[in-house]
């Protein structure tokens, strides 16, 4: 089938609630809620299909089949639906595919959402959850977690570059500070001292270096070009590029844990496909779940030289507070970062560019779209 200019996939509506300990609010009640406000952003178009991104309500919430659960619930019986599960990179794989229903011409309004609940369990409980994203038969059920993960590549890249872990401190304090001008954001600020005085939880990493676990639920409206020209959008946002790569999900499997090729590949091949370099990128939302991520996501995307990317990058990057700021509805955290950025475009001069990134695993898997307003 041959794509044209017409069927270029465009955003024409968001719905969004602030991240959260959301304990009277149901993980289908959070997703049909941001649901019908997508809807509503968007002059209520009739809907063809709803993809959910969620990675861990089976688990949490005890509650799987989200497509039919949510669909129902935002009175959108009928629809096609189902769910798209990529560990921190699932709101974002939703996302992908919903442009690709719609550019492919099979659907012609879609939306993708991002939904998550975790204070439903003990915070153990939803740790061990989060494990679920390694290899289970040679990490997971040795006891490795995320946040163990997290701090031995922590570990590897201060030994690496024989640097010291106050490296980290400019990174997860500009994060919290970011997240001060952002409503959706749990978290609204950080000093110097706050930071220094965190208890080290896994060595070298504090309290404040790895995001926190929360509730949170994001959609967006996606239609052709041509479909938003006839429903009269004033202010369509483009999706110009959308890739998703893969790496080896254990870190054993890896040539070098330092460099994570999933996200190199996908931030080259979303470029390419949106015919820009990073050159004409305005602004980043990167991948933050623990402040080792986004210093590997910064350099292995191309932003800063490898061992460097603890230092300022030349771009703006995670001006929201990204995941350590606003807080990590796992599942849900790659629609924050898009319909985040979807109405920060909205409200910038014509001709931006701004390129997002949900990773997911510890950089097993990197899903990346190029926005344009």
């Amino acid at each position: 089938m041959a794509i044209t200019a017409s069927d270029e996939p465009v955003v024409i509506g968001t719905g969004i609630v602030p991240v959260r300990e959301a304990w009277e609010t149901s993980l289908r009640d959070l997703g049909s809620h941001v649901v019908r406000a997508a809807l509503k952003d968007a002059s209520n178009p009739k809907v063809d299909a709803l993809y959910v991104g969620n990675a861990y309500g089976n688990v949490l919430s005890h509650q799987a089949n989200l497509g039919a659960l949510i669909s129902e619930h935002s009175g959108l019986c009928g629809v096609e639906s189902h769910t798209v599960e990529a560990a921190g990179a699932s709101g974002a794989g939703a996302f992908r595919a919903a442009c690709i229903a719609v550019q492919s011409g099979w659907v012609d309004v879609a939306i993708a959402l991002g939904v998550e609940k975790f204070t439903e369990v003990p915070g153990s409980e939803a740790e061990s959850a989060a494990a679920l994203t390694l290899n289970y038969e040679y990490e997971s059920s040795q006891g490795m977690t995320l946040q163990a993960q997290a701090a031995l590549l922590a570990q590897r890249y201060l030994a690496h570059w024989n640097l010291s872990r106050d490296i980290f401190e400019g990174v997860v304090i500009a994060a919290y500070n970011h997240a001060a001008d952002n409503p959706n954001a749990m978290f609204h600020g950080m000093d110097e001292k706050r930071y220094r005085n965190q208890p080290i939880i896994a060595d070298p990493l504090g309290l404040y270096d790895t995001a926190f676990l929360a509730d949170g639920a994001a959609a967006a409206v996606i239609v052709r070009k041509s479909t938003a020209q006839a429903l009269g959008v004033a202010s369509p946002i483009f999706v110009r590029g959308s890739a998703n790569a893969v790496a080896p999900l254990s870190l054993h499997d890896r040539h070098d844990l330092l460099s994570w090729d999933a996200v190199r590949k996908s931030t080259l091949a979303a470029l390419h496909k949106a015919h820009l370099s990073l050159a004409d990128i305005d602004w980043l939302e990167l991948w933050d779940a623990s402040v080792i991520e986004l210093v590997l996501s910064l350099e292995s995307g191309g932003l800063l030289e490898a061992g460097k990317g603890w230092q300022s990058p030349p771009k703006p990057v995670n001006q929201s507070g990204g995941c350590l700021g606003r807080g990590n509805p796992v599942g849900a955290s790659g629609m924050y970062q898009l319909v985040e950025s979807v109405n920060r475009l909205q409200n910038e001069d014509a001709g931006r560019n701004a390129l997002i990134q949900a990773v997911g695993g510890c950089g097993a898997t990197a899903i990346t779209h190029i926005l344009s307003n």
